[in-house]
This record gives structure tokens, sequence and C-alpha cells, in this order.
């Protein structure tokens, strides 16, 4: 059983470094914008050298007070998933709650996996 556990933590420990090497390997940002109003609204998107991407949109709600800290989010990223697919979640979040649409995006066509 001791022999069991050792050949294991071996292998474990084997194959450590190449994961942490993968981790660690820094990834380009392609594309990168940031942008906020003294209103408190704000826009940032980035597009990055492995396929990841993200855009996300914060408007304050003019009909609020600003102290209520009613904000309205939208946006979407994406990324490549171990199987090569890309993976798309479009959100929206506000006073209700955070609101996400799931899909897979294949060839030419998309599979949706919302609930």
């Amino acid at each position: 059983m001791f022999a069991l556990l050792l050949i294991l933590a071996c292998c474990q420990l084997w194959s450590w470094p190449a994961e942490c090497a993968a981790i660690n390997e820094p990834v380009p940002i392609l594309k990168s914008v940031a942008k906020q109003l003294s209103s408190g609204t704000y826009l940032f998107m980035y597009e990055s050298g492995d396929g990841s991407y993200r855009e996300e949109l914060g408007l304050v709600d003019s009909d609020t007070i600003p102290a209520d800290g009613s904000l309205k989010v939208s946006g979407v990223y994406g990324y490549i998933d171990d199987r090569g697919q890309e993976l798309q979640v479009r959100y929206k979040a506000n006073q209700n709650g955070f609101l996400p649409h799931v899909r897979y995006v294949s060839v030419g066509k998309a599979i949706n996996k919302s609930p």
C-alpha cells in the first residue's frame, strides 16, 4: 500500500512542473480599451492572444438617486475550452440579479446551453 501511494505521489510531482509552466506563460493582450465617465458609466474590453475576450458596459440608472448605486451592466466574454471549442457567455446584471446566457460556438453554428 505504501509503495502504491509513493508511486502516485511521484506521478503527481512529475506532472506538476508541466502544468505550472503552461499556466505561467504570459498571454499577449491584442486589444484593450477602458473608459469611465464622471457619472459612473463605464466601458471596457480586451482581446487576448489565446482567443479569450471580454466586453462590458455599465450604465448608471439616471432615474434613481446616485447613492442607491443602481447600475445596469451588460457584457459578453468568451474563451476556447480544453476541447478547442469557443464558449461564449452573454450576461446582464441589475437590481434583479445576474442573468447569463451560455452557448458553445462551433464551426458556423452555435450550440445553446442555456437552462
